[in-house]
């Protein structure tokens, strides 16, 4: 069955790259290409840059506001601990959850940042044994994949994003050493969508930085 809400979004983005096609992708959009990154201004400003290029693909979308500090602290209360200050910043100065794949909101009522228990209830009957459940125990989702149940989590003490899948072989895989490392990589994925939907040159460049074991799990 055809879902319709998709085929009037497909029907969006056909009718922007129509109607303007010869200046496609659009002025200021990033090459589809790891940046040099040096700090986190030269890392803030590729973001805007692409989110920037990403609303021109999807006009109609809802914009949605920056986080004000005070639901930034009250989610830190709530969580027993900080935020990564990367994920606090992106939140607090950008706030766009919807991209190639979607991000938690900070208050959303669903797919909201909480304790990877919270998020997946079911994950008692998921994992294996009481060992997995103490793995996943420090465990925070800060990004829902696609909606499916798969969902990114960071460590609360470490900072370290693990995938989690609910679904077949193994239920947790460390995946990034910091959420920067996840969010530049969606940076990467939101911009092959943006060029010509190119997703075998985005994941190529995945494989390049992560390695195609990492790639293949997360995305297959």
């Amino acid at each position: 069955m055809t879902d319709t809400n998709d085929s009037s979004q497909d029907d969006c983005q056909d009718d922007c790259q129509d109607d303007c096609q010869d200046d496609w992708p659009p002025l200021g959009c990033p090459p589809l290409a790891w940046p040099d990154l040096p700090d986190d201004a030269a890392r803030f400003a590729w973001y805007r840059a692409v989110l920037a290029a990403y609303s021109k693909l999807w006009p109609d979308r809802k914009k949605e506001l920056p986080v004000p500090e005070a639901k930034l602290s009250a989610l830190e209360a709530r969580l027993g601990c900080s935020l990564p200050p990367v994920l606090r910043r992106y939140h607090q100065e950008l706030c766009v959850t919807g991209l190639a794949e979607k991000l938690c909101e900070v208050d959303g009522r669903w797919a909201r940042i909480e304790s990877l228990a919270e998020a997946y209830p079911g994950i008692v009957e998921r994992a294996s044994g009481p060992e997995e459940l103490e793995e996943a125990r420090p465990l925070i989702a800060f990004g829902d994949y696609l909606g499916n149940g798969n969902m990114y989590c960071f460590h609360r003490q470490t900072g370290e994003v693990y995938y989690f899948d609910h679904d077949s072989g193994a239920m947790l895989t460390r995946f990034f050493d910091s959420v920067t490392d996840y969010l530049d990589a969606l940076m990467i994925l939101t911009l092959a969508e943006i060029h010509d939907d190119d997703q075998e040159a985005g994941e190529d460049l995945l494989v390049q930085r992560f390695g195609q074991e990492l790639v293949q799990k997360w995305r297959y």
